[in-house]
């Protein structure tokens, strides 16, 4: 099976990604161990709940620089104020978090969508449980990172083996394929 033909880079793996590589490549074979997580089931259920239905689940597509097709599912956006949001459950794994909104905010740029004022959108993690929100702004840095990213993606999805496994950290107890890593 040649992965790459039919490989399509979405927000979430670019999360995961930056979370840990083994958990993007498990993904990208189709192995999803979220069906049995509590953690991921509370988190869909924030999602569901969370917000009014309007503006919900926004799908947008683009193609990277290198041709290489990219999705994103996208929780809701305020289109007048020119806000995507972003529902997460705890700030556990931020850093992904925040790089998941940027992917989102630059498969805006790369279709030329702006604010009516002309300028970027901009992004917002909402953390219904924690009463928090934190802005997310796309920066020229961070779309070379992107880029870097999205290549590095595709890269790993050649491997015909999975990328070594993490030292435990933390993070891991609560990851979905914590057992299948770690049982």
């Amino acid at each position: 099976m040649n992965i790459t033909s039919k490989l399509r880079i979405g927000g979430m793996l670019v999360g995961y990604y930056r979370l840990c590589p083994r958990k993007a490549w498990l993904s990208m074979r189709g192995i999803w161990m979220e069906q049995e997580s509590d953690t991921v089931a509370l988190g869909r259920l924030l999602d569901e709940y969370s917000y009014d239905r309007s503006d919900k689940h926004i799908e947008i597509n683009a193609e990277a620089p290198d041709g290489t097709p990219l999705v994103g599912k996208i929780d809701r956006a305020t289109l007048k104020n020119g806000v995507l949001h972003e529902t997460k459950k705890s700030r556990s794994c931020e850093d992904a978090h925040l790089w998941q909104v940027r992917f989102y905010l630059w498969l805006l740029t790369r279709n030329g969508v702006t604010r009516s004022d002309g300028s970027p959108f901009r992004g917002q993690l909402d953390y219904p449980l924690l009463r928090r929100t934190e802005w997310v702004t796309l920066e020229p840095e961070h779309i070379d990172e992107l880029v870097a990213t999205v290549s590095a993606i595709r890269e790993l999805a050649t491997q015909d083996v999975p990328p070594t496994r993490l030292l435990k950290r933390t993070f891991c107890t609560k990851c979905a394929f914590d057992e299948l890593c770690y049982g």
